[in-house]
């Protein structure tokens, strides 16, 4: 394995499994895991295990810290070999002192020499603190409000009010508009159900 992928929810480790597969189709030679918890565990164990070749195990490996780290404990995922180090929504990661705690036993795990990169679209200045403690002269990039792309023909709504008016106000903005499409966003698994189920 040269690529660890850490997020903080197997939602989101799916979801980058899925992109990896995308454009893993024009390598067919790339394997690709995911890992995270509520699944059995002997499943991740018999993936890491299957021989593609040479080489044991997937290229990459996506997972959440709490099942990354019982496998590496179990030396049933090896780190030796990881050249890019990866940690998505890094601030949901490393916020909780739990979670923290986890990506730094994998951290420490891995190779001294690796890359390491850090994704998230909010960033407080404590966070971004920690986060500097795991790179060495690391390179920033930040997207301004003022510079944030845009789509061309995108209509974006947004209306500020309680928890318990939201559902209606969403009923009454989707019988006035005209879409073809609409993304709803929401903060959790929970409230995506309760929506689904509304809607």
């Amino acid at each position: 394995m040269s690529v660890l992928v850490i997020c903080h929810a197997r939602e989101l480790a799916f979801q980058i499994k899925r992109e990896y597969d995308r454009f893993a189709k024009f390598f067919d030679w790339v394997k690709i895991g995911v890992v995270f918890g509520g699944m059995p565990i002997t499943k991740d164990r018999e993936m890491l295990a299957e021989k593609h070749g040479d080489a044991v195990g997937p290229h990459i490996v996506i997972g959440t810290p709490g099942r990354i780290l019982a496998l590496v404990k179990e030396k049933k995922m090896k780190l030796a070999g990881i050249k890019h180090f990866v940690l998505d929504e890094c601030d949901k990661c490393l916020e909780k002192a739990d979670m923290r705690k986890d990506v730094q036993q994998i951290f420490i795990s891995c190779p001294k020499k690796k890359q390491v990169m850090m994704f998230s679209a909010t960033m407080a200045p404590e966070i971004r603190a920690i986060c500097k403690k795991f790179m060495s002269d690391p390179h920033e990039i930040r997207v301004d409000e003022e510079s944030k792309l845009t789509l061309h023909g995108l209509l974006q709504y947004y209306v500020k009010l309680e928890e318990s008016k939201k559902n209606r106000k969403l009923n009454d903005l989707l019988d006035v508009l005209q879409f073809n499409q609409v993304i709803i966003f929401v903060k959790s698994v929970d409230r995506a159900k309760a929506l689904n189920k509304l809607l």
